[in-house]
């Protein structure tokens, strides 16, 4: 995986309309395994999500059912990792698939769709007080300080995959997945103020995209969030 490069030099990454975090948005990031037999339903629920234009979709591909026979072609050890730092912020004793995690407040499984979908809307009606902008080939950040650091993070995904599983719980079914993340990186750290940066642009691929948020890394609460 190729690391974006934080410069302060524009470059051309951002070429559409301007965006902004002034209208919320919502991260719903989905832990998930093509070996896990009920996670499709939560895949396939991930894709409804993606086409709400005031949420950002995320499927993280976990390794830990790589064992039972089949590996997950999209797995990462680090999204794992991610998983596990969510389940010691909710005091979990375990990490599960599927799991669905709302701006890293709130928690439960990715088939609880009225639970999912109450924490989505209850997410949306908080304001915020922070700016976040993206245009003329440009990211821009404004706030108050912040009690604790905010990692800026890219994510890149994949928009809809299928997969023919050839061994494991879901043997002979392809599945059909939304928003796979195939890397996270963690660009910077803001602690408030204005801060204007560019981003390197090394994406070439039309089946994927991208998206930026903000998220405290203390209690790991997502403030804002992009879909460039």
């Amino acid at each position: 995986m190729k690391k974006l490069i934080v410069t302060s030099v524009l470059s051309l990454l951002l070429t559409t309309a301007p965006v902004s975090a002034d209208e919320p948005l919502a991260v719903v990031e989905l832990f998930t395994s093509q070996g896990c037999s009920s996670c499709p339903p939560a895949d396939a629920f991930l894709g409804e999500l993606s086409m709400r234009q005031d949420v950002l979709a995320l499927a993280y591909h976990v390794d830990y059912w790589d064992y039972i026979g089949w590996k997950d072609i999209y797995a990462d050890s680090a999204f794992t990792q991610r998983q596990r730092d969510y389940a010691h912020t909710f005091d979990l004793r375990y990490v599960y698939t599927p799991q669905m995690v709302v701006n890293g407040t709130a928690e439960t499984s990715g088939n609880e769709r009225r639970k999912i979908v109450a924490a989505i809307e209850e997410n949306l009606k908080r304001s915020t007080d922070v700016q976040f902008r993206a245009s003329d080939h440009q990211v821009e950040i404004d706030g108050p300080a912040q009690d604790q650091a905010v990692a800026i993070y890219q994510v890149t995904y994949l928009k809809e995959e299928k997969t023919e599983v050839r061994r494991g719980e879901n043997r002979g079914k392809i599945l059909s997945e939304y928003n796979i993340v195939t890397d996270l990186v963690e660009l910077s750290e803001w602690r408030g103020g204005r801060y204007v940066f560019s981003l390197e642009d090394d994406l070439e691929d039309e089946s994927s995209s991208r998206a930026l948020f903000l998220q405290r890394k203390g209690d790991l609460k997502i403030i804002a969030a992009l879909k460039l």
